[in-house]
């Protein structure tokens, strides 16, 4: 049918259904060139001035236009995508690191993609081979079997960091805090309060992995001339801290301090000793492992030896983005991350903090 509605403006775009709008569409609508959409998009390499940037951006708006994630990757060489492996994201030690690793990795100009393997066996490889088919340009592991993450990473070029795990892995940086010497200031905070009968509740440990926290617990209390009678293998969470205090109260000499080595074994711990009727820290003190927001908002809130989650994921992002510039008290061999290849490895350990809250009795002298 004959119409007298004329040419479309040149300002307008000229989207047919079904297509998507392209960057020239943008152009078009906010009356600028392509390579000025392209500067606004990329944040550079030349200024734009803010009345045209934020022409293009409404035009962004208006359009629903999104940049090729394809092309812009190929011309930067960069999808500015991390890998993210984990092996369960509801437990609040992983969903602390999330959280940490993602602010760290915006801060780099970075996203986040984040997996995790239910830790159903076998399904890392999986994991792993979708992450790369999105290009990301770094893997990050937390808590995953470093044989393991070997393994389903063989052949790749990218930097591949392991957080939490005691020692160093060939090809892999390694990033961990010192939970040796968390495990003594956690001891040690108990016996400067008169404690002689310390327990310690843990889960089970790989049997690869040497048990840090466990070793500096026996060094304190042995140092202490105390007995180490009072050590429980229960599992990493709530129902196994209920667990283990309920046995350890079947005792004719239950303990009169915890360190429980993690947060949720620790507010599991709290609850059993409310069911038994003893009073937090007057009857039985406790000191947890890990320091998330688990432990301020118990009741009482809990005394705990903290993981720097913001230092170690800064330095994971460091590395995994190619910066490797450390940032904060990392020790011992934290320098070999300057100028690391993407096939060297390099083992960084940061040093825990003693918080101290209700739980233990009150602020002590460190």
């Amino acid at each position: 049918m004959p119409t007298n509605a004329g040419p479309m403006p040149a300002s307008q775009p000229t989207n047919t259904p079904g297509r998507m709008p392209t960057r020239a569409d943008v152009a078009r609508l906010a009356g600028v060139s392509t390579a000025v959409v392209s500067y606004v998009i990329n944040n550079g390499p030349r200024p734009v001035s803010q009345h045209n940037k934020e022409k293009v951006l409404n035009a962004i708006r208006i359009l629903g236009y999104r940049p090729n994630a394809s092309a812009r990757a190929l011309k930067l060489g960069s999808t500015q995508l991390l890998g993210f492996v984990v092996t369960e994201i509801l437990n609040p030690f992983h969903a602390e690191f999330i959280n940490s690793v993602d602010l760290a990795a915006s801060q780099h100009g970075y996203g986040l993609m984040i997996s995790s393997t239910h830790e159903i066996e076998g399904r890392e490889q999986g994991v792993v081979s979708s992450l790369v088919e999105h290009g990301v340009d770094g893997l990050i592991f937390l808590s995953v079997d470093p044989q393991v993450a070997a393994r389903v990473t063989e052949g790749l070029d990218i930097p591949r960091v392991l957080l939490d795990y005691p020692h160093p892995v060939p090809g892999f940086v390694t990033i961990t805090s010192d939970a040796y010497q968390g495990a003594c200031l956690a001891t040690q905070h108990l016996v400067e309060r008169g404690h002689q009968r310390i327990a310690y509740i843990e889960g089970v440990l790989p049997a690869a992995r040497t048990n840090l926290r466990l070793l500096g617990w026996q060094h304190t209390v042995e140092k202490a001339g105390l007995t180490t009678d009072y050590h429980v293998q229960t599992t990493w969470d709530r129902a196994g801290g209920r667990d283990a205090v309920l046995r350890l109260f079947e005792r004719p000499d239950p303990p009169s301090a915890i360190f429980a080595g993690s947060d949720l074994i620790a507010v599991g711990a709290l609850q059993a000793l409310h069911r038994l009727g003893k009073r937090v820290p007057s009857d039985v003190a406790i000191v947890s492992f890990d320091g998330t927001a688990e432990t301020e908002f118990s009741l009482p809130m809990l005394t705990s030896v903290t993981q720097p989650f913001s230092a170690i994921s800064e330095a994971a992002v460091a590395y995994a983005t190619g910066t490797a510039e450390l940032p904060g008290d990392a020790r011992n061999n934290a320098s070999a991350l300057e100028g690391v290849s993407q096939r060297q490895s390099a083992h960084v350990v940061y040093p825990m903090n003693l918080v101290v809250r209700d739980s233990s009795g009150g602020s002590v002298s460190q």
